[in-house]
């Protein structure tokens, strides 16, 4: 196993000016959600170098596939910047999770791999949901994908470690509007008009109460809140009052239970007030559940390359990705992978001042190829 460890390290060492100058080529095309055409462009012809069979999907997508077979193990990146400052930038990361899988594409080749795996280049992380367009697009069939692996850049954890759990550890994201529809008016005779704003404070208030009472019985949630509009001076009493929030938890009975009680409370607080309402509920991401036997399998992978004391348990985070739509799927797991190094790695996600140390773009390799050698 040491024999085989050190070779892999080796053909991943030699090429690693290959791998750091393709994230820096990613980094300056950084284009946005489903206008990824130059990405897209850059992966393919970087496969196609590399003798590896590819195709687009999902408009801006790529699919490679080596040894390919009826059934297959796949990797997945995500292609799509952020609007930072005015412009696509990559201040997300996905950068750095291109240049890994393709990393770990050309690897498999010259290690001579046998095995059926699937490069998945997915568009629009950020923004309208890829994953779920790559999929009924048919991206985890032909081959069929039997485990997926995920991982995501992660700031201030050093470079050489990773966090990784069985179970829920990113959260669903459910969005909502609602409006409630009064009788709008002059505000010094306010007896003539049915104020919106009343019921959309006794919603938020109703609302905040009744599910304060069930937050520290069931699984965690958050219902945040976000925006309450109404009118624009200060003598008129508008017709309406919106209000904007978002839902987040780690178990789809949970969101069930929260909308269905918000649709209520909603509902009675109109009446209250003698007022109408309007509710749109947008189920938008599910949680990201990791299937328990692979991230347990790549776990103690992991810790025999790493060390266990550079292998974490990962906590659970209210933020969301669209990678959970491929967990409801297939089994999947999804790790994060530790970039501070040298000052390098401190800034948050989507700052515009992210960065990470180079470095991680070996780890990734590494991890998911060794990973990948166990199965």
């Amino acid at each position: 196993m040491n024999l085989q460890i050190n070779r892999i390290k080796e053909v991943i060492e030699k090429n690693m000016n290959l791998y750091e100058n393709i994230q820096k080529e990613l980094h300056n095309i950084a284009e946005l959600s489903f206008e990824e055409y130059k990405t897209q462009k850059y992966i393919r012809e970087k496969l196609t170098e590399w003798g590896i069979e590819n195709f687009p999907i999902a408009k801006t997508g790529v699919i490679g596939i080596i040894n390919n077979s009826d059934e297959c193990v796949a990797v997945r990146a995500d292609m799509d910047a952020i609007l930072v400052e005015g412009k696509p930038r990559h201040c997300c990361g996905h950068d750095f999770h291109m240049a890994i899988v393709l990393g770990i594409a050309k690897t498999l080749v010259d290690i001579g791999y046998k095995g059926c795996v699937k490069f998945i280049f997915q568009p629009a992380e950020e923004g309208p949901g890829g994953a779920k367009k790559l999929i009924e697009e048919g991206g985890l069939k032909n081959p069929d994908v039997k485990q997926l692996i995920g991982f995501h850049v992660w700031p201030n954890l050093d470079v050489g470690m990773i966090e990784v759990s069985s179970g829920a550890i990113m959260a669903s994201v459910d969005d909502f509007e609602i409006e409630f529809i009064g009788k709008g008016g002059h505000a010094a005779m306010p007896e003539l008009t049915k104020n919106p704003i009343y019921p959309a404070i006794d919603f938020i208030q109703s609302a905040n109460n009744f599910f304060s009472a069930y937050s520290k019985k069931v699984s965690p949630f958050h219902i945040s809140f976000s925006s309450i509009s109404s009118g624009e001076t200060y003598n008129v009493i508008a017709n309406t009052c919106k209000i904007k929030g978002t839902v987040r938890t780690f178990d789809a009975n949970i969101q069930d239970f929260i909308y269905e009680n918000i649709k209520k409370l909603a509902k009675y607080s109109a009446e209250k007030y003698d007022a109408r309402v309007d509710i749109n509920y947008y189920f938008q991401y599910p949680p990201l559940i990791n299937n328990s036997q692979i991230a347990e399998k790549f776990l103690k992978s992991a810790k025999s390359i790493l060390g266990e004391e550079n292998v974490n348990r990962a906590e659970i985070s209210f933020t969301a990705e669209d990678f959970a739509f491929y967990c409801k799927e297939v089994p999947s797991f999804y790790f994060r992978l530790g970039i501070k190094e040298n000052g390098k790695g401190e800034n948050p996600l989507h700052s515009p001042s992210f960065d990470a140390s180079e470095k991680c773009i070996f780890y990734g390799i590494y991890l998911v190829v060794n990973y990948l050698l166990t199965i």
